[in-house]
């Protein structure tokens, strides 16, 4: 069995610097942040947009109402452009023509919940 202790240096290692910010009782002086703010640090591609498809999925329903949302759902955000898959062709050519009216709705309600600031969504696209 080994001693407790430190365990050998490997040959050719030289330790670094102390670091205060690892020592015990450090994470005590920590804040805790909210897991978007810590995500949108990391800066990973399409991650932000993830996180804001996401926001509107859940709020779909409550923007364009009951009937609507079962028959179409928001499917990608790319770039600023939210492709929504509709099931039928004439819902398609309807909601083509209520594009800009949901289109400034649901930027409202993102720029209201915080999650925007400005208009992430630039253009509504039914497939």
């Amino acid at each position: 069995m080994a001693a407790k202790g430190k365990a050998p240096a490997l040959p050719g290692w030289i330790p670094g610097p102390p670091r205060p910010e690892l020592a015990p009782g450090a994470w005590k002086a920590r804040v805790a942040r909210p897991v978007e703010e810590v995500l949108s640090r990391l800066g990973l591609p399409g991650l932000a947009e993830d996180r804001l498809l996401a926001r509107i999925d859940a709020m779909w329903e409550e923007l364009v109402g009951k009937e609507i949302a079962a028959l179409a759902q928001v499917e990608e955000l790319q770039a600023g452009e939210l492709r929504i898959k509709v099931i039928h062709p004439v819902w398609r050519t309807e909601l083509g023509t209520l594009a800009e009216e949901i289109r400034h709705r649901l930027n409202g309600r993102l720029a209201e919940d915080g999650a925007t600031q400005g208009e992430a969504v630039r253009r509504l696209r039914f497939v």
